[in-house]
């Protein structure tokens, strides 16, 4: 089993602001279509943080992104919200979620 898996989007990336960052992306896997760049990365541990706070630096106004970063060896799921000047981080225990989808759906 892979350490973790990474995905994520971002919003209103410019082709200039695309020029800027991308020798300080640190995934596996990058998709850049002129507006929405996707990240995603599945493996060792990875460090996002300096890519995070670039992002919350350089992103334009009405831009925004979000990152999962699931941990598998630690069992848990850090959603990261992006928008200028701003990185939201919210955290979930694996088993949490699965706990409540089976009360949800009555398993």
């Amino acid at each position: 089993m892979d350490d973790v898996r990474v995905y994520g989007d971002f919003h209103r990336v410019s082709p200039e602001l695309f020029e800027r960052i991308k020798d300080a992306l640190p995934f596996d896997q990058v998709e850049y279509d002129g507006d929405v760049l996707r990240l995603d990365h599945e493996g060792v541990y990875l460090m996002i943080d300096d890519f995070l706070e670039l992002m919350r630096d350089l992103l334009p106004e009405g831009g925004y992104g979000h990152v999962e970063y699931i941990d598998n060896l630690e069992w848990v799921v850090i959603r990261y919200t992006i928008t200028p000047g701003r990185i939201d981080e919210k955290r979930v225990l694996v088993d949490n979620v699965l706990d409540a989808h089976m009360r949800d759906h009555g398993m």
